[in-house]
């Protein structure tokens, strides 16, 4: 071939390239375009998140409640075109446990029936508990001197009113000056948009670890002595009561507590410092479940690509929740985010190289039994970094779990190649006030054990709105916590990322 030849054969090459990605980058905004259309135009998040809420209710890791929801929500998904859905058991939890009865009321100086919640796995009560309170102050075993001999059969107040900003904001977007300091972190550890240091996934089990066995202590010294009932105070204001629970769920090692809104537990708390008769009647029945076994909810999208179907994009949140609300946004909806976001797919008519994978787990809140357990199963165990085989078939793992607030961009977790591709990806969403891009690590859930074994697990970045303000943990996580709007702009920039990352040539680059 002479010289002509070879220039004309170099350029009819580049033309060719030339066209295939012109053709590519236009059937995939031909995509994009039918994902938002039908995201935002014929959602079918909002009655989905009212019968999972108020019908189901709170759903407590192995109670009735969630197994019950676990059943509708396959339903659900198979309704919706999910594949392969179903219930997967990934191994001993313990007791489920269920609030069937409670009252608490302040008999003198005057009546009041005080706002209560029990802290999930207490025992029950046989009758009722009368009598006046103790207060008292104990943070560790340091203090149990001081209290022993001196605590059986009372009522007993610990803890303190917590201070708060009468004058801050309850919810709030993140600002540009927020989201522009996570832009420009340079170091994944560094303090994150809301000023906490985050840690890796080791360093944070073990702090937790040891903070539950400082408690176990404490509770222990209590159910000793003979402690008839443990009384603390709500951490939010205005009657909102944030309650959780035991995080042993054997009956014998706990005992009856409470949470009570901290203006009722700072009256009585006035009154019995100035010498004031405080006459308390406080009952409670709970019943425990025999079944001890926890499970998830998996299902997907099958890919068609045949050398690329058995890898895995994934996406998930925890579908347990604690039981003062109805778990709406910690984290139902944003289950239903996840779920939209594949029928949104499947509806569209996407056919996805690689297989798109949802899991809905159980037990995160009390420490990602669910998504460790599954992870350990299919990927490696986070604790010891042992691999299997399936490591290598994950692309990556996207976690939605910070409150009902609209996604504005995502945490790379320390992963800059796999930043400069989201960097991509998040700049489609401007007009959504999306596209933020930062290297910060963020914890607190599920995507923690996928990136502790090494995969890319990612989070997305959320407006917090009134979430910890108000609503995390507390009886006010309940429909009406949520936006639709800023629901709907979840499944659809969802949607679009999985999409985007199941079409790719290569998988998400490993940290």
């Amino acid at each position: 071939m002479n010289m002509l030849g070879k220039k004309i054969a170099g350029l009819l090459i580049v033309l060719s390239v030339s066209v295939a990605v012109t053709a590519q980058t236009t059937d995939e905004s031909k995509v994009l375009a039918k994902i938002r259309a039908e995201g935002f135009q014929n959602s079918k998040i909002m009655p989905a998140v009212e019968e999972l809420t108020d019908f189901y209710g709170p759903r407590l890791t192995a109670s009735p409640n969630l197994k019950k929801a676990q059943r509708w929500i396959v339903d659900l998904m198979n309704s919706w075109g999910i594949e392969n859905s179903r219930i997967e058991p990934w191994g001993e939890f313990g007791n489920g446990w269920t609030l069937k009865e409670s009252s608490f009321e302040m008999i003198a100086p005057t009546y009041d029936r005080l706002n209560a919640i029990p802290l999930a796995w207490s025992p029950s009560i046989e009758g009722t508990v009368t009598g006046e309170p103790m207060l008292v102050s104990i943070s560790g075993p340091s203090d149990f001197d001081k209290y022993r001999g001196k605590l059986k059969g009372k009522i007993v107040f610990s803890g303190s009113e917590p201070s708060f900003d009468r004058f801050a904001a309850p919810g709030k977007r993140i600002d540009e000056k927020g989201l522009e300091k996570a832009v420009s972190a340079v170091e994944p550890t560094a303090p994150g948009i809301d000023g906490d240091r985050s840690v890796e996934y080791r360093e944070e089990d073990a702090d937790w670890q040891a903070y539950l066995a400082q408690k176990q202590k404490v509770i222990d010294f209590l159910r000793y002595e003979g402690v008839a009932v443990l009384v603390q105070p709500s951490a939010f204001p205005y009657g909102i009561v944030r309650a959780a629970g035991f995080y042993n769920t054997d009956p014998q090692k706990n005992l009856p507590a409470f949470v009570i809104g901290r203006e009722q537990f700072g009256r009585v708390s006035r009154l019995l410092s100035k010498g004031k008769a405080v006459d308390l009647k406080v009952s409670l029945k709970t019943d425990f479940s025999a079944d001890k076994t926890g499970y998830n909810v998996i299902g997907e999208l099958v890919g068609s690509d045949p050398k690329l179907k058995d890898q895995l994009v994934m996406i998930g949140g925890h579908f347990d929740s604690w039981h003062g609300g109805t778990g709406a946004a910690d984290n139902g909806a944003n289950c239903i985010v996840m779920l939209e976001a594949l029928r949104i797919l499947k509806t569209v008519g996407v056919k996805p190289r690689r297989t798109i994978r949802v899991g809905l787990w159980s037990g995160e809140e009390q420490d990602y039994f669910g998504s460790y357990n599954y992870v350990k199963k299919n990927f490696g165990d986070p604790k010891t970094g042992e691999k299997k085989p399936g490591h290598s078939l994950l692309s990556a793992y996207f976690n939605l779990d910070n409150g009902g607030g609209k996604i504005r961009g995502i945490f790379s977790q320390g992963n800059e190649q796999a930043a400069d591709i989201f960097r991509n990806y998040f700049a489609r969403f401007s007009n959504l006030d999306a596209d933020t891009v930062t290297i910060l690590n963020t914890g607190g859930t599920d995507h923690m054990v996928f990136d502790g074994i090494g995969l890319p697990g990612f989070q997305f970045i959320q407006d917090p709105l009134d979430y910890n303000t108000r609503v995390h943990h507390s009886n006010m996580d309940v429909f009406e916590s949520l936006e639709e709007g800023d629901l709907k702009q979840n499944a659809v920039i969802v949607a679009s990322i999985v999409y985007l990352t199941a079409m790719r040539d290569e998988m998400i680059p490993r940290e």
